[in-house]
């Protein structure tokens, strides 16, 4: 009978404190998964980003993204996530969420920020017109995209000066292959890549010493007819040159 009362009262008495713990769970979902829970959860990791404590703040964005896809909360944590990566120099990163915010929420006020933000993450990777230029067209590529996207947005004008930049880097890569070719002999090589300059960067600053270059490779190929050719079209086009005088004196015009 002992035996038996004690199991009886054992078993009460887990019955008895369990009924508080099941009791206090859907009240605890319900809690985290409320607007007003993801807001603090967001507020909380803004505090961090403010504080550059960025491990910290971007663990927030992450759970914030992770835990509510759906939250009206999880947008701006996405976009703060980018901005921290890009403020820690996580260049490839930044972009990528840059790039997805805009692809998901073009019509969203912050597209065109997000779409800026994307060329900037790809423009602090340009590198030297030596070495490869992908991070380059990336980056052309976005401000192209901005300025056709949403041409009233407030990054147009310094949109415009990246994009300047960036098609005389590339004229600029273009250029420095045609030259390594030219200096080897491999003429037809040299010819390529200059005339990518005039068709693709018909504006940039070296328009004029790529004409002066196709003249001498042109006359390096025998080509007197055509070196000729560019010739007047240097002469009309830029007759204030410095290159032109050079170019009349290569082949004797």
């Amino acid at each position: 009978m002992k035996k038996g009362l004690i199991r009886r009262l054992s078993a009460l008495l887990f019955i008895a404190l369990l009924i508080p713990v099941l009791a206090g769970c859907p009240a605890k979902q319900q809690t985290l998964g409320s607007s007003t829970n993801v807001e603090q959860l967001l507020k909380d990791g803004i505090a961090l980003y403010q504080g550059s404590r960025n491990e910290e703040a971007e663990a927030v964005f992450r759970k914030i993204m992770e835990d509510h896809p759906y939250s009206k909360y999880t947008l701006e944590a996405q976009l703060l996530l980018a901005d921290l990566l890009y403020r820690t120099e996580m260049f490839d990163d930044s972009a990528s969420y840059y790039a997805s915010f805009v692809a998901m929420h073009p019509s969203h006020p912050k597209a065109p920020y997000a779409l800026f933000q994307k060329g900037m993450s790809n423009f602090k990777e340009v590198l030297s017109v030596d070495r490869d230029q992908k991070s380059t067209r990336k980056a052309l590529f976005a401000f192209e995209d901005l300025t056709d996207t949403y041409p009233d947005s407030p990054y147009a004008d310094k949109t415009g000066e990246f994009v300047g930049f960036l098609k005389e880097r590339l004229a600029g890569r273009e250029f420095y292959v045609g030259n390594y070719y030219f200096k080897e002999g491999n003429y037809r090589g040299a010819l390529a890549r200059f005339g990518e300059v005039i068709r693709s960067y018909p504006d940039a600053s070296i328009v004029d010493k790529t004409l002066y270059y196709i003249v001498l490779t042109y006359d390096n190929l025998g080509e007197e007819d055509l070196a000729r050719e560019v010739l007047a079209t240097l002469t009309t086009e830029y007759p204030h040159s410095p290159y032109l005088a050079k170019a009349r004196a290569a082949i004797g015009g």
